[in-house]
């Protein structure tokens, strides 16, 4: 049984070294792919009009978060997904919106919270005059994936979130408000499978907070893990170049999860307010 044992240890240190190891080379190759500048040559503050022509005032909308806020992964900012996501509450809302994103690549929840939440109380610019968190209709916060990245602790996670979306509410209380969910990692990086399985794994403990957080501040949630890879299924061109970063056929599957979730928030809202309900 002794021998057996010990058998038994060698093998699971063996796997558990060979595991190591690809994890180690993976990360050498990771770090040799070519990603994506994480500052594009334009920022989000454009008025997106609805396809079908305005029918009432224009609605102001704010967005935070990571590099998937600020355009990584795409060339023109009319598709990046801010602009998206306007784009499908204006054909919803048949009213012009003017969207601004104060987000930045590498990102994390704690930035949101510390920087992008005071920053989002000024212009844009220096230069400009608005919009700004205060006059929000609508914010839609997008953050979680370079925290999942960096092993953020659940508990801090929690807590910066919790900060941010009271912040959130208190600068803007009558701002309809929409979390992103982390999205799905596997499959994103094929040559860096053992990281990307890792990341996913962190995530899970993540995701669970982020739907809790946003269900305690009464905000929609935009599960983009569980939404998102049935959108794409048999597509080939949903990443941009660096095998990580959405695509605008990414971008796209992510604006209609988040503008989906934010329209049937308030639609059970509505209900739940109507007489009889």
């Amino acid at each position: 049984m002794d021998r057996w044992l010990l058998h038994l240890a060698r093998l699971i240190g063996t796997v558990l070294g060979a595991f190591a190891g690809v994890v180690a080379v993976q990360f050498m190759r990771l770090r040799r792919m070519e990603f994506l500048p994480g500052h594009p040559g334009f920022y989000i503050n454009h008025v997106v009009q609805p396809s079908s022509g305005a029918r009432g005032p224009r609605l102001r909308m704010v967005v935070l978060g990571d590099s998937t806020t600020a355009g990584v992964g795409v060339e023109r900012a009319e598709d990046a997904l801010p602009y998206l996501v306007a784009g499908r509450i204006a054909d919803a809302e048949e009213r012009p919106v003017h969207v601004v994103s104060y987000g930045w690549s590498g990102a994390r929840i704690s930035d949101l919270a510390r920087v992008q939440l005071p920053r989002a109380m000024e212009p844009l610019r220096a230069s400009e005059a608005g919009p700004h968190l205060a006059g929000a209709d609508v914010v839609a916060i997008v953050i979680g994936s370079n925290d999942a990245t960096h092993n953020t602790p659940p508990g801090r996670y929690r807590a910066d979130l919790r900060a941010t979306l009271e912040g959130v509410r208190t600068a803007a209380p009558h701002a309809r408000v929409v979390l992103a969910g982390i999205p799905a990692f596997r499959g994103a990086l094929r040559g860096v499978e053992p990281l990307i399985f890792l990341t996913d794994q962190y995530a899970r403990l993540l995701r669970p907070i982020s739907r809790s957080e946003a269900a305690r501040a009464g905000v929609a949630l935009a599960d983009l893990a569980a939404e998102v890879p049935q959108r794409l299924r048999g597509r080939s061109d949903a990443l941009s170049r660096d095998r990580f970063h959405p695509s605008v056929v990414g971008y796209t599957a992510w604006a209609d999860v988040i503008a989906e979730a934010l329209v049937k928030h308030r639609r059970d809202a509505e209900a739940l307010e109507s007489p009889g309900a």
